[in-house]
């Protein structure tokens, strides 16, 4: 399981999965908090693809990017969470 959390190439589909997701459900999302969760999704993303490209180079910074990339996703979750009572309120 280390090694596919560690691999470029995983890291580097989950980016352009969130990217996709973001183009798919763009016309669904008809208000600006309704981006939150694909913002912290994506930032994950992201700073974890930055953490395993540098994992050689830099290791003590690729562990500060996979911690925060953590977080992000802990922040995500926690934004789907809150747009999912927010969208059951609203409707």
């Amino acid at each position: 399981m280390k090694r596919l959390i560690k691999n470029k190439l995983t890291a580097f589909l989950a980016l352009c999965l969130i990217i996709v997701v973001l183009i798919l459900t763009f016309k669904l999302r008809t208000v600006w908090w309704g981006f939150i969760d694909i913002f912290f999704f994506f930032m994950a993303a992201f700073s974890h693809l930055v953490a395993v490209f540098i994992a050689d180079r830099s290791p003590v910074e690729s562990r500060t990017l996979d911690t925060f990339s953590f977080w992000m996703l802990i922040g995500a979750f926690v934004a789907l969470l809150c747009e999912f009572v927010a969208w059951q309120i609203i409707i």
